[in-house]
């Protein structure tokens, strides 16, 4: 996307607003701690937005570890709203983007235990269905929590973006629209 792309006035009626390019500097182990915290506080939109900075980034196999756990914060805003579609959407896509970092996490994360909880909450929206997802129980989800002590190692194992090659996490600058 082109910087006149982000600041290009919304068409008259549209209820879109005018974006700003936004110079910021970021690491990959303060993102993550950040986007924890929002989505433990059922901040789910800023979660995925956080994690985001970093997928946005990422070129390499763990493109799609984030992608799944963006994916999961979405789902949750879908649950949050009673939108029953995009929730079963992402919670499968979730699942399938997350299945190959199961088996021994990555960047810290225990991806199988995220994906269980992701499981039990996609039964529930699943026996809840359109008309009761509003009943959902938003206190019984997946908690996101890392150990940052394994992320460099994990950094160094699958050649992630922001660490340099001895697993120290590098401050980026990244270009971001808000």
């Amino acid at each position: 996307m082109s910087e006149q792309d982000f600041t290009a006035a919304a068409q008259p009626g549209s209820r879109r607003r005018k974006k700003e390019i936004v110079y910021k500097f970021i690491t990959v182990p303060g993102n993550m701690e950040q986007a924890c915290a929002e989505f433990n506080a059922e901040r789910f939109f800023e979660c995925h937005e956080s994690i985001e900075e970093i997928w946005q980034q990422e070129t390499g196999e763990v493109r799609d570890l984030y992608k799944g756990l963006i994916q999961i914060a979405a789902a949750f805003v879908h649950i949050s709203r009673a939108n029953f579609i995009g929730a079963n959407r992402l919670c499968s896509t979730a699942l399938r983007y997350l299945q190959p970092y199961r088996e021994g996490g990555a960047m810290g994360f225990d991806v199988e235990t995220i994906c269980g909880a992701t499981e039990d909450a996609h039964r529930r929206v699943l026996e809840l269905g359109r008309a009761r997802l509003g009943g959902f129980d938003i206190a019984r989800r997946p908690f996101y929590t890392f150990d940052a002590a394994r992320m460099a190692a994990d950094a160094i194992r699958w050649g992630a973006w922001g660490f340099d090659r001895d697993g120290n996490a590098v401050e980026t600058e990244i270009i971001v629209a808000e």
